[in-house]
């Protein structure tokens, strides 16, 4: 009898992520209504960040559940892929995100509901999962995603602002629409709704990337040319995430400010 012997396949080369989270309640604002998390799981990775509204309290209660729920959902999810033992398929990455989207909304609009003081409370986020060399993205209202490779700033995310839909539209400048003062009135956002309606973005990832999310409290001072300028500093990550925030106090800190950001390193076979 002939037997043959199949050698075991080589390990499949796995991405590695450094993630760096700092919040911030300016200079201005007494309570910081943002919140922030990352969460490294054996599938992939989570980072989630939402800036809530509503006022006083209620704006706190919307983020906070709302990147509670969403790592939740998404940790499920990965550890759902992780026992399969394989690269998770993207339709998978692409439902979960929908899917914990969707049922952070439900949490935001029930306790809503059920506490006055928070009525009529929501928040915008931006989620990303990190799979392989992959980014998968879903984002609500004007929270924001941005890629940088090689010196030079990509947004990723495209808000959900009145403002924005006037630019797309071609009724309104870029430079028009900066000086306008109307940037805020966003058109999808956690709780709002009964339905989200969240965009979702794929991306694939080099290394030496880097992704950073972050609130309006950030983009709204920093032109890409700065947050450019910050991340092409061989400054650690904890440090770059410093300096964004004490960039956006020094123009004013008019908002909350909260940054998450990433940095993709080479494939290894360990």
């Amino acid at each position: 009898m002939l037997l043959r012997f199949c050698r075991p396949s080589p390990p499949t080369p796995q991405w590695r992520y450094a993630f760096a989270q700092r919040s911030d309640a300016g200079m201005v604002r007494p309570n910081n209504e943002d919140a922030v998390h990352v969460e490294e799981a054996p599938a992939w990775s989570v980072a989630v960040l939402a800036d809530g509204m509503g006022g006083y309290r209620a704006g706190e209660v919307a983020s906070a559940l709302a990147v509670k729920c969403i790592t939740q959902s998404l940790q499920h999810s990965a550890l759902k892929s992780a026992k399969k033992n394989q690269p998770p398929r993207m339709a998978v990455v692409h439902r979960a995100l929908e899917h914990c989207v969707q049922a952070a909304n439900t949490a935001v609009r029930t306790h809503a509901r059920e506490h006055a003081d928070c009525k009529g409370m929501g928040a915008t986020v931006v989620a990303a999962v990190f799979t392989q060399d992959r980014l998968v993205l879903a984002h609500l209202g004007d929270s924001r995603a941005y890629l940088w490779r090689g010196a030079h700033l990509t947004q990723l995310t495209s808000d959900h602002s009145w403002l924005q839909e006037q630019i797309d539209a071609g009724q309104i400048s870029t430079d028009a629409a900066a000086q306008s003062g109307l940037g805020h009135l966003v058109t999808r956002a956690l709780g709002v709704s009964e339905r989200a309606r969240p965009t979702l973005r794929e991306q694939t990832l080099e290394a030496g990337d880097r992704i950073l999310l972050c609130s309006d409290g950030l983009s709204d001072l920093l032109a890409a040319n700065e947050i450019a300028a910050l991340l092409t500093t061989d400054e650690p990550l904890e440090r770059q995430a410093e300096q964004l925030i004490a960039r956006a106090n020094a123009l004013g800190g008019h908002d909350n400010i909260s940054v998450i950001l990433a940095s993709v390193e080479a494939p290894s076979a360990d």
